[in-house]
């Protein structure tokens, strides 16, 4: 008959245990970067994101439907999400 050895049982407890941590703290860094980024993000008026893009503010509004930044507040209401243009132009130079 095998004695069960004491040392093996705690550590696979204690690495159990330290896993456990591992992965709260990477899930907390991870929330407080989400929440970051929400907190930095503006919405812009025509006029400023079409300084950030480049293009004039007409462009803007003929292609506002196409573009994924867009956020309609109301009838003729446009704004541009400021962290939606950075991931824009940020893909766009990529390809």
């Amino acid at each position: 008959m095998r004695e069960a050895n004491p040392i093996s049982e705690s550590s696979g407890s204690f690495e159990t245990a330290l896993e456990g941590l591992i992965r709260r703290i990477i899930r907390d860094e991870i929330a407080s970067l989400k929440a970051d980024v929400r907190a930095e993000d503006r919405l812009l008026d025509a006029e400023e994101a079409s300084k950030l893009l480049s293009v004039s503010v007409e462009w803007l509004y003929r292609n506002a439907k196409r573009l994924p930044f867009t956020r309609k507040l109301g009838h003729k209401m446009l704004r541009f999400s400021s962290v939606g243009i950075q991931k824009y132009l940020a893909v766009r130079k990529s390809a």
